[in-house]
Protein backbone atom coordinates (compact mmCIF):
# COMPACT_ATOMS: atom_id res chain seq x y z
CA UNK A 1 0.00 0.00 0.00
CA UNK A 2 0.79 3.61 -0.97
CA UNK A 3 0.21 6.70 0.75
CA UNK A 4 1.68 10.03 0.98
CA UNK A 5 3.89 10.39 4.07
CA UNK A 6 4.30 14.07 5.35
CA UNK A 7 6.64 15.55 8.02
CA UNK A 8 6.43 15.08 11.92
CA UNK A 9 5.13 18.86 12.21
CA UNK A 10 2.55 18.38 9.41
CA UNK A 11 2.04 15.16 10.99
CA UNK A 12 1.11 17.03 14.42
CA UNK A 13 -1.42 19.91 12.32
CA UNK A 14 -2.86 16.89 11.04
CA UNK A 15 -4.13 15.58 13.92
CA UNK A 16 -4.46 19.16 15.29
CA UNK A 17 -7.04 19.73 11.58
CA UNK A 18 -9.25 16.33 13.27
CA UNK A 19 -9.04 17.36 16.74
CA UNK A 20 -10.75 21.06 15.65
CA UNK A 21 -12.59 20.04 12.66
CA UNK A 22 -15.87 21.46 14.13
CA UNK A 23 -14.44 24.89 15.47
CA UNK A 24 -14.79 27.23 12.82
CA UNK A 25 -12.80 30.02 14.91
CA UNK A 26 -10.24 27.72 15.95
CA UNK A 27 -7.84 28.55 13.16
CA UNK A 28 -8.22 32.53 12.98
CA UNK A 29 -7.40 32.55 16.61
CA UNK A 30 -4.99 29.81 16.41
CA UNK A 31 -2.99 32.24 13.49
CA UNK A 32 -3.39 35.66 15.83
CA UNK A 33 -1.57 34.42 18.38
CA UNK A 34 1.67 33.32 16.06
CA UNK A 35 5.30 34.38 16.02
CA UNK A 36 6.30 35.65 12.21
CA UNK A 37 8.09 32.16 12.34
CA UNK A 38 5.63 29.79 13.83
CA UNK A 39 3.58 31.31 11.37
CA UNK A 40 5.38 30.91 8.54
CA UNK A 41 6.18 26.94 9.75
CA UNK A 42 2.38 26.37 10.28
CA UNK A 43 1.60 27.70 6.79
CA UNK A 44 4.32 25.26 5.47
CA UNK A 45 3.09 22.70 7.17
CA UNK A 46 -0.79 23.23 5.80
CA UNK A 47 0.80 23.61 2.17
CA UNK A 48 2.50 20.28 2.64
CA UNK A 49 -1.08 18.81 3.71
CA UNK A 50 -2.82 20.22 0.90
CA UNK A 51 -0.09 18.78 -1.48
CA UNK A 52 0.22 14.98 -0.45
CA UNK A 53 -4.04 15.19 -0.56
CA UNK A 54 -5.02 15.13 3.07
CA UNK A 55 -6.86 18.22 3.39
CA UNK A 56 -8.19 21.28 1.48
CA UNK A 57 -8.15 24.86 2.55
CA UNK A 58 -9.78 27.98 1.28
CA UNK A 59 -8.61 31.51 2.88
CA UNK A 60 -9.94 34.41 3.35
CA UNK A 61 -8.03 37.69 4.99
CA UNK A 62 -5.17 35.24 5.11
CA UNK A 63 -6.54 32.91 7.59
CA UNK A 64 -8.07 29.20 6.54
CA UNK A 65 -11.75 29.98 6.85
CA UNK A 66 -12.34 26.33 5.68
CA UNK A 67 -10.94 23.13 5.95
CA UNK A 68 -12.16 19.85 4.02
CA UNK A 69 -10.11 16.89 5.43
CA UNK A 70 -10.06 14.21 2.69
CA UNK A 71 -10.22 10.46 2.75
CA UNK A 72 -6.60 10.16 3.08
CA UNK A 73 -6.34 12.44 6.01
CA UNK A 74 -9.17 10.71 7.95
CA UNK A 75 -7.13 7.41 7.55
CA UNK A 76 -3.59 8.99 8.15
CA UNK A 77 -3.35 7.25 11.54
CA UNK A 78 -4.23 3.99 10.07
CA UNK A 79 -1.64 4.13 7.11
CA UNK A 80 0.94 4.78 9.69
CA UNK A 81 -0.56 2.04 11.30
CA UNK A 82 -0.44 -0.37 8.77
CA UNK A 83 3.02 0.73 7.94
CA UNK A 84 4.51 0.01 10.86
CA UNK A 85 2.76 -3.03 11.06
CA UNK A 86 4.50 -4.25 7.83
CA UNK A 87 7.71 -3.45 9.29
CA UNK A 88 7.45 -5.74 12.62
CA UNK A 89 9.19 -9.15 12.74
CA UNK A 90 6.84 -12.24 12.59
CA UNK A 91 7.18 -12.46 16.29
CA UNK A 92 5.84 -8.60 16.85
CA UNK A 93 3.38 -8.92 14.46
CA UNK A 94 1.62 -11.74 16.08
CA UNK A 95 1.85 -10.40 19.47
CA UNK A 96 0.84 -7.06 18.80
CA UNK A 97 -2.33 -9.00 16.77
CA UNK A 98 -3.19 -11.03 20.08
CA UNK A 99 -3.33 -8.13 21.88
CA UNK A 100 -5.63 -6.28 19.67
CA UNK A 101 -7.53 -8.97 19.69
CA UNK A 102 -8.07 -9.43 23.42
CA UNK A 103 -9.67 -5.66 23.20
CA UNK A 104 -12.60 -6.90 21.17
CA UNK A 105 -13.35 -10.37 23.36
CA UNK A 106 -14.82 -10.53 26.32
CA UNK A 107 -13.85 -11.96 29.68
CA UNK A 108 -15.21 -15.46 30.15
CA UNK A 109 -18.13 -16.42 32.26
CA UNK A 110 -19.84 -19.20 34.43
CA UNK A 111 -23.12 -18.11 33.86
CA UNK A 112 -24.91 -18.43 30.99
CA UNK A 113 -26.75 -14.66 29.40
CA UNK A 114 -29.56 -14.06 28.08
CA UNK A 115 -30.04 -15.34 24.87
CA UNK A 116 -27.06 -17.12 24.29
CA UNK A 117 -25.56 -20.18 25.25
CA UNK A 118 -22.52 -19.89 27.67
CA UNK A 119 -20.23 -22.10 25.50
CA UNK A 120 -21.27 -19.66 22.69
CA UNK A 121 -20.33 -16.62 24.86
CA UNK A 122 -17.35 -18.01 25.68
CA UNK A 123 -16.15 -19.07 21.94
CA UNK A 124 -14.46 -15.97 21.25
CA UNK A 125 -12.23 -16.42 24.21
CA UNK A 126 -11.08 -19.70 24.38
CA UNK A 127 -10.67 -19.27 20.32
CA UNK A 128 -7.49 -16.54 21.72
CA UNK A 129 -6.58 -19.21 24.01
CA UNK A 130 -5.77 -21.29 21.54
CA UNK A 131 -3.75 -18.86 19.33
CA UNK A 132 -2.11 -18.06 22.39
CA UNK A 133 -1.10 -21.46 23.35
CA UNK A 134 -0.06 -21.34 19.29
CA UNK A 135 2.34 -18.15 19.87
CA UNK A 136 3.74 -19.88 23.67
CA UNK A 137 5.02 -23.11 21.63
CA UNK A 138 6.42 -20.95 19.30
CA UNK A 139 7.85 -18.31 20.66
CA UNK A 140 7.48 -17.82 25.20
CA UNK A 141 8.94 -21.03 26.84
CA UNK A 142 12.25 -19.16 27.42
CA UNK A 143 10.01 -16.76 28.69
CA UNK A 144 10.50 -15.15 32.65
CA UNK A 145 6.97 -15.80 32.72
CA UNK A 146 6.50 -18.81 30.42
CA UNK A 147 6.17 -21.09 33.49
CA UNK A 148 3.32 -18.98 34.21
CA UNK A 149 1.77 -18.78 30.84
CA UNK A 150 2.10 -22.36 30.65
CA UNK A 151 0.12 -22.55 33.61
CA UNK A 152 -2.62 -20.47 32.84
CA UNK A 153 -3.26 -22.42 29.69
CA UNK A 154 -3.21 -25.44 31.44
CA UNK A 155 -5.51 -24.40 33.48
CA UNK A 156 -8.09 -22.47 32.20
CA UNK A 157 -9.86 -20.93 34.39
CA UNK A 158 -11.73 -18.14 34.80
CA UNK A 159 -9.42 -15.56 35.23
CA UNK A 160 -6.92 -17.09 33.06
CA UNK A 161 -8.18 -15.05 30.18
CA UNK A 162 -7.44 -11.81 32.12
CA UNK A 163 -3.77 -12.90 33.82
CA UNK A 164 -3.02 -14.24 30.08
CA UNK A 165 -3.76 -10.67 28.78
CA UNK A 166 -1.59 -9.50 31.32
CA UNK A 167 1.45 -11.13 30.67
CA UNK A 168 1.57 -10.73 27.39
CA UNK A 169 1.15 -6.94 27.92
CA UNK A 170 4.43 -7.34 29.65
CA UNK A 171 6.01 -9.64 27.04
CA UNK A 172 5.26 -6.81 24.65
CA UNK A 173 7.81 -4.33 26.88
CA UNK A 174 10.23 -6.64 27.27
CA UNK A 175 12.61 -5.20 24.50
CA UNK A 176 15.75 -7.54 25.62
CA UNK A 177 13.54 -10.31 25.12
CA UNK A 178 12.17 -9.11 21.96
CA UNK A 179 15.55 -8.53 20.62
CA UNK A 180 16.71 -11.64 21.39
CA UNK A 181 14.08 -13.36 19.46
CA UNK A 182 14.52 -11.25 16.26
CA UNK A 183 18.71 -12.19 16.27
CA UNK A 184 19.44 -8.58 17.99
CA UNK A 185 22.97 -8.63 19.08
CA UNK A 186 23.38 -6.79 22.07
CA UNK A 187 26.32 -4.35 21.68
CA UNK A 188 27.88 -3.93 24.93
CA UNK A 189 29.31 -0.10 25.70
CA UNK A 190 31.98 0.75 27.71
CA UNK A 191 31.16 2.96 30.53
CA UNK A 192 34.13 5.26 30.04
CA UNK A 193 33.35 5.07 26.03
CA UNK A 194 32.18 8.89 25.50
CA UNK A 195 29.36 8.67 23.05
CA UNK A 196 30.66 10.42 19.91
CA UNK A 197 29.34 14.18 19.40
CA UNK A 198 28.44 15.17 15.70
CA UNK A 199 30.50 18.16 14.71
CA UNK A 200 27.73 19.39 12.55
CA UNK A 201 24.27 19.95 12.65
CA UNK A 202 24.04 19.44 8.84
CA UNK A 203 26.12 18.52 6.01
CA UNK A 204 25.03 20.35 2.50
CA UNK A 205 25.22 17.78 -0.35
CA UNK A 206 24.99 19.98 -3.70
CA UNK A 207 26.57 20.13 -7.48
CA UNK A 208 28.29 23.30 -7.77
CA UNK A 209 26.20 24.31 -10.48
CA UNK A 210 23.27 24.40 -7.98
CA UNK A 211 25.25 27.02 -5.51
CA UNK A 212 24.13 30.05 -7.18
CA UNK A 213 20.63 29.60 -7.41
CA UNK A 214 20.05 27.78 -3.72
CA UNK A 215 22.85 26.30 -1.72
CA UNK A 216 24.26 29.63 -0.87
CA UNK A 217 21.41 30.93 -0.04
CA UNK A 218 19.76 28.23 2.19
CA UNK A 219 23.41 28.05 3.73
CA UNK A 220 22.81 31.64 4.56
CA UNK A 221 19.31 30.71 5.96
CA UNK A 222 20.20 28.09 7.94
CA UNK A 223 23.73 30.40 9.20
CA UNK A 224 21.35 33.05 10.48
CA UNK A 225 19.70 30.25 12.66
CA UNK A 226 22.84 29.65 14.38
CA UNK A 227 23.07 25.97 13.00
CA UNK A 228 26.37 24.24 12.61
CA UNK A 229 27.09 23.47 8.99
CA UNK A 230 29.46 21.92 6.94
CA UNK A 231 29.32 23.79 3.43
CA UNK A 232 32.25 23.14 0.99
CA UNK A 233 32.74 26.31 0.19
CA UNK A 234 33.09 27.87 3.98
CA UNK A 235 34.57 24.53 5.71
CA UNK A 236 37.40 23.82 3.84
CA UNK A 237 40.19 26.07 4.09
CA UNK A 238 43.61 26.77 2.02
CA UNK A 239 45.85 23.30 2.07
CA UNK A 240 42.94 21.05 3.61
CA UNK A 241 43.07 17.80 1.79
CA UNK A 242 39.30 18.35 0.29
CA UNK A 243 38.22 15.02 -0.26
CA UNK A 244 39.14 13.85 3.31
CA UNK A 245 37.61 16.77 4.79
CA UNK A 246 34.17 16.55 2.31
CA UNK A 247 34.20 12.82 4.28
CA UNK A 248 34.82 13.90 7.55
CA UNK A 249 31.57 16.44 7.19
CA UNK A 250 29.70 13.20 5.83
CA UNK A 251 30.64 11.06 8.81
CA UNK A 252 29.76 13.92 11.73
CA UNK A 253 26.95 15.23 10.97
CA UNK A 254 23.97 14.50 12.91
CA UNK A 255 22.06 15.30 9.29
CA UNK A 256 22.32 16.05 5.51
CA UNK A 257 20.47 18.16 2.91
CA UNK A 258 20.75 17.14 -0.31
CA UNK A 259 20.04 19.36 -3.05
CA UNK A 260 19.02 16.98 -5.96
CA UNK A 261 19.14 18.23 -9.34
CA UNK A 262 20.22 17.21 -13.02
CA UNK A 263 23.26 19.26 -12.27
CA UNK A 264 23.68 16.48 -9.19
CA UNK A 265 23.01 13.34 -11.34
CA UNK A 266 26.62 11.42 -12.27
CA UNK A 267 29.02 13.70 -10.61
CA UNK A 268 31.84 12.01 -8.93
CA UNK A 269 31.23 13.39 -5.50
CA UNK A 270 28.11 13.95 -5.18
CA UNK A 271 27.32 10.27 -5.81
CA UNK A 272 30.02 9.52 -3.39
CA UNK A 273 28.89 11.82 -0.65
CA UNK A 274 25.39 10.03 -1.11
CA UNK A 275 26.92 6.24 -0.86
CA UNK A 276 28.43 7.28 2.28
CA UNK A 277 25.39 9.35 3.73
CA UNK A 278 22.79 5.83 2.29
CA UNK A 279 24.90 3.70 4.03
CA UNK A 280 25.18 5.97 7.46
CA UNK A 281 21.55 5.97 7.40
CA UNK A 282 21.25 1.71 6.85
CA UNK A 283 23.78 0.77 9.40
CA UNK A 284 21.51 3.15 12.39
CA UNK A 285 18.94 3.13 11.17
CA UNK A 286 17.91 7.31 12.13
CA UNK A 287 16.59 10.12 9.98
CA UNK A 288 19.73 11.58 8.89
CA UNK A 289 19.05 12.36 5.05
CA UNK A 290 17.00 15.17 4.05
CA UNK A 291 16.28 15.55 0.36
CA UNK A 292 15.27 18.31 -1.67
CA UNK A 293 14.07 18.01 -5.08
CA UNK A 294 15.17 20.96 -7.55
CA UNK A 295 13.82 21.42 -10.77
CA UNK A 296 13.42 17.89 -10.87
CA UNK A 297 9.98 15.39 -10.78
CA UNK A 298 9.73 12.52 -8.28
CA UNK A 299 9.99 10.38 -11.25
CA UNK A 300 13.62 11.24 -12.19
CA UNK A 301 14.49 10.39 -8.38
CA UNK A 302 12.93 7.41 -8.86
CA UNK A 303 14.44 6.40 -11.84
CA UNK A 304 17.80 7.36 -10.83
CA UNK A 305 18.02 6.98 -6.92
CA UNK A 306 15.29 4.55 -6.63
CA UNK A 307 16.78 4.34 -2.77
CA UNK A 308 16.35 7.68 -1.58
CA UNK A 309 12.80 8.30 -3.66
CA UNK A 310 11.68 6.33 -0.70
CA UNK A 311 12.65 9.16 1.77
CA UNK A 312 10.11 12.15 2.46
CA UNK A 313 11.19 15.08 -0.46
CA UNK A 314 10.75 18.66 -0.32
CA UNK A 315 10.34 20.69 -3.44
CA UNK A 316 12.33 23.52 -3.62
CA UNK A 317 10.11 25.39 -5.94
CA UNK A 318 7.27 25.66 -2.70
CA UNK A 319 9.49 27.00 0.19
CA UNK A 320 11.65 30.09 0.46
CA UNK A 321 15.13 28.81 1.82
CA UNK A 322 14.04 30.90 5.48
CA UNK A 323 11.16 28.16 5.39
CA UNK A 324 13.63 25.20 4.41
CA UNK A 325 16.07 26.43 7.61
CA UNK A 326 13.37 26.85 9.92
CA UNK A 327 11.99 23.34 9.19
CA UNK A 328 14.87 21.87 9.34
CA UNK A 329 15.67 23.75 12.86
CA UNK A 330 12.36 21.66 14.29
CA UNK A 331 14.21 18.54 13.12
CA UNK A 332 17.40 19.24 14.78
CA UNK A 333 15.48 20.74 18.06
CA UNK A 334 13.59 16.82 17.90
CA UNK A 335 16.14 14.99 17.57
CA UNK A 336 18.42 17.03 20.46
CA UNK A 337 15.10 16.58 22.94
CA UNK A 338 15.60 12.61 22.23
CA UNK A 339 19.47 12.65 23.04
Amino acid sequence: MSFTRVSEEAEDVLMEILEHEHDSDYWKNRFDKLSDRDDIVLRGCFKELREGGLINAEYADNYPYLITILKDGYLYEKHLEEEKDAELTPFERELNELLKRARNIKAPINTAPPNMSMDEYNKPSEIWMNDVQIFYDNYLKDHALGDRIKTLLFHRGLGAYGELVAALTSVSKDRKFIDKINGAQEVLVPKYQAKAIPEYDVFISHANRDKEELVEDLYKSLDKLGIQIFYDKESIEWGDNWKDKILKGVKKAEFAIIVISENFFGREWTERELKELLSRQNRNGQKLILPILKNIALEQLQQKYPSVADIQAIDSKNYSTDEIALMFAKQLIKRLKIK
